[in-house]
């Protein structure tokens, strides 16, 4: 039988749709037609949505508590996204695995997105719960470029920056109402976490790293990207204590962040990953349980599209807006910086589902004196977006705040003046932090309302697309909401209890010890008398321990606390949690700071010979990467030239920025060097290549040897650098190796290092000249190298690659493998199931999300690791 050609097909298609089949995009169709074999990235919308608007209203007539607001929106997208998706996920890994790849589920909104070719998208299409199928290739329109200031950005001690007043919080801080408790996100560029406007704050010093930071980006919290992130935290938070400099409306709030927007329209992540970050949002500790971890309010000052069309006033953008609202999170957002001619409103500031949802925010100079004449660049009005008759909801923006010439936090320690609505955002983010610690059961819609509703009228009277209600008012905020709600007295605190800080017990971030004993210094911050504590720690969790405190603790006092060893058979990085609560009291008024986290890595022993060819990344027990800047540091990356691997280890020293000397290291296990006659070596692949132009510095690689844990690092035993260490004389910007004469094979005695427990550390100088990379790494004794890696690794056959269930291992000496662990790509261990049976192991990868993993096997005295594909 003759196939169908493409346009018969595509005919087939839109028959097949009338009688109940998905709609196809016009657009993915013709994409189909001219690349039927090719993997396109599409979006899978379904029929059944939850509706968050609906549910929102039903919360507000049954007066529920807004924590169980949160848990039912939460179950019931999570419930809606597993009805929908199963069925269909469990279809494609099963029958079409080698016509997919990169499937990622959302529930916030239900939709899935994958890469699939026309055959597994025509299958989609045939479900009968899938709506749409459409391209997923759209991309957010960048945070609006920086306006610079036109006044001086020193600090200000015992000052308050003019903004600050002009929106009235200290009124509130008159009353004792300072965010205290409360929590924002930070979604935006990225925050430098050490800045001291609002470091001791971050809430990775009280939770797990991965519940306080959704990096896109870097994992590691910083504002390489853009200070923009960082300064628009600074007006919501900031305070310098030191000198008393008042940069921020809720200066003892608590703040989480994310680095999902960039300055770049091309570097951006897709539509669909900053859903993911929105998702993240609404269960950061991924327990529906608890709602502690759930921001107060989100600020969003970057925008999606500026099309003047109505796109993104309706479908799922609009369905997840709806979603942080009914779960009772304030979404502000900075109003754009089209004006003042502008034809169109942003999206999805354009979104008016009510007056409040995507709260925009527009700009005045609030430098100046009353009335705030308004900044020429704000976006005016109206939205484009269909209102059904209610005006009020075409009109943009819903209200201004100051956001010219504002102060504000920048770098690590500095601070800059600079314009935007992006600046402005932030001050009514600020003032919901504000409203929330005095009326904490109220809603983010409740608080929006109120400063929208007691905004002060600027410009022409009334509403109006300029200034939209007018500048916001947080005190006039308060005062109408006190008049039907009571609010908390925030000077009348019986019990609150804070856990100030606790000794790491690896200074450097790092230690060999197994067992860890710390000093909690605590206060009281509330106005009894406290006389016994109880403090609940744990190791990642594991081996809850238990130590109690006597004595009388007064209303501003502080105490030591010595809290015994605790131990852990765990290597990599490890958490010791401290939860400190006061005996009989099971509410105080702030529910975060009696907690504490101490981040640290324990390196594993290791014999020898040790051996690591990169290609599986780094194991978190094996390598510790050391970047204090927050910036580009130690990775892996593809490389060619070495036939027997594919990945190395690397510094992309070319796109560092600044240009700063920057060292970055790379440390390695505990080696245990036997007490033996024999040689030591360390032999090591590298390869770099030169840059000498425009007078570029040269960069230094440098292997350095610690024999006490990594307390010191006094014995430097490789330095290369420039000519030296160059292994190809041409220049190439941006090196990345290519061929076998791009490598050189360096090697190093350790033979001074017998009967020695030693750590190596691969450390960089940067200078961005060009990139560093290093590969197929021994440690061993003797004159004869460790069994080649690549010949041990032509020995492993791994089938079917890829697979979408059972994958099969062979090797003919199987006696001689003494472990197997799967590792996915960020070098954490996977659990799974495998069962051996002669020369073959055979392992189950049916439950695995879909993505690349590596199989690591312990052969004899050497590892081994081999790719796999996920389908």
């Amino acid at each position: 039988m003759r196939r169908l050609r493409p346009s018969l097909l595509f005919l087939c298609c839109a028959i097949l749709h009338q009688i109940g089949f998905a709609q196809i995009s016009p657009r993915l169709q013709s994409v189909l037609s001219e690349q039927p074999n090719d993997l396109h990235r599409v979006r899978v919308e379904f029929k059944d949505n939850v509706d968050c608007y609906a549910l929102n209203h039903t919360f507000k007539q049954q007066r529920l508590a807004v924590d169980l607001r949160a848990r039912t929106v939460i179950g019931e997208l999570q419930q809606q996204a597993e009805v929908s998706q199963s069925e269909l996920v469990a279809f494609l890994r099963t029958e079409h695995a080698p016509h997919i790849r990169a499937l990622k589920q959302f529930w916030v909104v239900n939709l899935l997105v994958l890469e699939a070719n026309r055959e597994a998208i025509q299958a989609i299409a045939a479900f009968p719960n899938v709506a749409l199928i459409d391209l997923e290739n759209n991309r957010i329109v960048p945070h609006d470029p920086i306006i610079r200031g036109e006044v001086q950005h020193q600090r200000s001690p015992n000052g308050i920056e003019p903004g600050l007043a002009a929106i009235n919080a200290p009124a509130m801080w008159a009353l004792g109402y300072t965010g205290r408790g409360r929590m924002v996100y930070d979604y935006d560029t990225g925050v430098w976490p050490t800045h001291p406007a609002f470091a001791d704050r971050f809430m990775a010093h009280r939770f797990p790293m991965e519940q306080c930071w959704f990096g896109f980006f870097s994992n590691i919290p910083n504002g390489n990207i853009s200070d923009h992130g960082t300064h628009t935290l600074g007006t919501m938070a900031g305070l310098v204590e030191e000198t008393n400099d008042t940069i921020g409306v809720a200066f003892k709030s608590y703040w989480i962040a994310n680095d999902y927007v960039t300055s770049t329209v091309e570097a951006l992540p897709p539509l669909t990953d900053m859903i993911a970050a929105f998702e993240w949002a609404l269960n950061p500790d991924g327990d529906i349980n608890t709602t502690e971890d759930i921001p107060d309010v989100i600020n969003n000052s970057w925008r999606w599209r500026d099309d003047p069309d109505t796109v993104q006033c309706g479908g799922f953008v609009v369905n997840l807006m709806n979603a942080i609202e009914a779960a009772g999170i304030a979404n502000v957002f900075s109003g754009g910086n089209s004006g003042p001619g502008n034809s169109t409103v942003n999206a999805p500031q354009r979104i008016n589902t009510s007056e409040v949802n995507t709260f925009s925010v527009g700009s005045v100079d609030g430098n100046q004196a009353f009335p705030y004449p308004i900044s020429n660049f704000s976006t005016r009005g109206p939205s484009q977006c269909p209102s059904g008759g209610n005006l009020s909801r075409e009109i943009h923006p819903e209200v201004v705040a100051p956001g010219q010439n504002v102060r504000s936090a920048w770098g690590t320690d500095d601070f800059n003046t600079i314009s935007g609505t992006s600046m402005a955002a932030p001050h009514v983010s600020g003032a919901i932090l504000l409203l929330k610690e005095a009326f904490p059961y109220l809603s983010g819609e409740d608080l929006l309302w109120a400063l929208y509703e007691t905004a002060v009228d600027l410009g022409d009277t009334g509403e109006d697309n300029v200034y939209g209600m007018g500048i916001i008012d947080v005190h006039a905020a308060y005062l109408q909401l006190a008049q039907t709600n009571t609010p908390i007295d925030p000077n009348d605190v019986p019990w609150d209890l804070a856990i100030v800080s606790a000794t790491n017990p690896a200074e450097n971030g790092f230690t060999c010890e197994g067992a860890f004993a710390t000093t909690v210094t605590f206060t009281n911050l509330g106005d009894n008398t406290i006389t016994s504590i109880n403090f609940e720690y744990d190791i990642n969790g594991i081996g809850t321990q238990n130590q109690s405190w006597t004595g009388n603790l007064t209303s501003g006092q502080t105490e030591t606390i010595n809290l015994p060893s605790i131990s852990t058979a765990e290597y990599g990085d490890l958490g010791l949690n401290i939860l400190a609560t006061i005996t009989g009291q099971p509410t105080e008024y702030d529910l975060i700071n009696n907690r504490w986290r101490i981040n640290f890595n324990r390196r594993q022993p290791r014999t020898l010979p040790f051996t690591d060819d990169f290609d599986h990344g780094f194991s978190l027990n094996d390598w510790f990467v050391q970047n204090e800047d927050g910036g580009i540091g130690w990775d892996t990356l593809a490389t060619g030239g070495l036939s027997w691997n594919s990945y190395s280890a690397t510094v992309q020293c070319y796109s560092y920025n600044p240009r700063s000397s920057q060292r970055d290291g790379l440390v390695s296990p505990q080696l245990e060097i036997p007490a033996t006659t024999d040689p030591v070596w360390l032999i090591f692949d590298v390869a770099y290549q030169k840059r000498t132009v425009n007078g570029i510095g040269h960069d230094t690689l440098l292997v350095q040897v610690s024999t006490d844990c990594g307390e010191s690092f006094p014995d430097e035993v490789y330095r290369k650098a420039a000519d030296e260490l160059g292994t190809n004389d041409t220049t190439q910007l941006n090196f990345v190796p290519e061929f076998a004469w791009d490598w050189r094979r360096d090697s190093v005695s350790l033979s001074a290092y017998v009967d020695s427990d030693i750590l190596l550390r691969f450390e960089t100088i940067n200078r961005k000249g060009n990139n560093i990379f290093i590969d197929n790494l021994k440690v061993f004794t003797g004159q004869w190298e460790p069994a080649s890696i690549a010949d041990l690794a032509s020995e492993v056959k791994l089938y079917p690659n890829p697979t979408a269930g059972i994958l099969y291992l062979e090797l003919e000496e199987m006696n001689m493998v003494r472990s197997l662990v799967l590792r996915n790509m960020l070098g954490e261990d996977v659990p799974t199931s495998f069962s051996m049976s002669g020369n073959r192991a055979t392992i189950d990868t049916e439950k695995l999300e879909a993505g690349m993993y590596f199989i690591e096997l312990t052969i004899g005295p050497d590892r081994v690791a081999k790719r796999f594909v996920k389908h």
